[in-house]
């Protein structure tokens, strides 16, 4: 189904988290490219400065180690991010389907919790508005970040997710993926941020249609 994947996240660990298991799945058969549109830091903070650089060159092993492209970082100001932001930000993502011609875009929902996280995914539909310069994007998704995507901003809204890729033969390394590169990013159980917190959403998505482990997305666009 996929021959060209663009995961568009905020930052480096929600492509994992939301879809590492996607990923994985379909390493042998589809090309694969991150981009990560926020930092985490301002100029005044060096320590948080240095764990975003950290952080940063994680993601770039990681992508040595799964064989994809060397992500592209966009460093817009995170928690600050504005109207023109988004404007911006847009444009770039538009250049980067321009050339990279994905059939298939995974990114935030766009009312997950977290600003960036939301900003992030109005660029992309922006971006994906129709238009012959992104004619290859066949597919949209939205994945789901444990702790930002459960109780959405908009009032009463919850993720309802109508697609799901059964992970189980890769949740094991997905989850030791997780815990190489991204460990200093997750928290202590009960956290739905934790470790368990992550098998666990994959055991609830996966008892929606009786699998063990599964990833749930929804699907905004999707031509078959």
């Amino acid at each position: 189904m996929f021959k060209k994947i663009l995961i568009i996240c905020a930052h480096p660990d929600d492509e994992l988290i939301g879809c590492g298991g996607l990923i994985l799945n379909n390493l042998k058969k589809t090309k694969f490219k991150i981009i990560y549109t926020c930092k985490t830091y301002d100029k005044r903070n060096k320590k948080v400065k240095n764990k975003y650089a950290l952080r940063k060159r994680k993601a770039i092993k990681l992508s040595q180690q799964l064989n994809i492209e060397t992500p592209i970082f966009f460093n817009f100001p995170g928690l600050s991010l504005q109207r023109k932001d988004i404007t911006s930000m847009s444009q770039l993502l538009l250049n980067e389907i321009k050339i990279f011609k994905p059939d298939s875009i995974f990114t935030h929902c766009i009312e997950d919790l977290h600003h960036d996280h939301r900003a992030t995914s109005e660029s992309v539909m922006i971006a994906t508005r129709p238009s012959s310069y992104n004619a290859s994007v066949k597919n949209l998704f939205y994945f789901e970040i444990p702790s930002a995507t459960e109780k959405l901003k908009k009032k009463n809204r919850v993720f309802n997710p109508n697609f799901f890729i059964d992970i189980t033969d890769n949740i094991n390394l997905k989850v030791n993926l997780i815990k190489k590169y991204y460990s200093q990013e997750l928290k202590k159980y009960p956290s739905a941020l934790s470790i368990e917190g992550i098998i666990n959403l994959s055991k609830y998505r996966g008892n929606n249609i009786r699998r063990k482990n599964v990833e749930a997305f929804e699907a905004i666009k999707l031509i078959m």
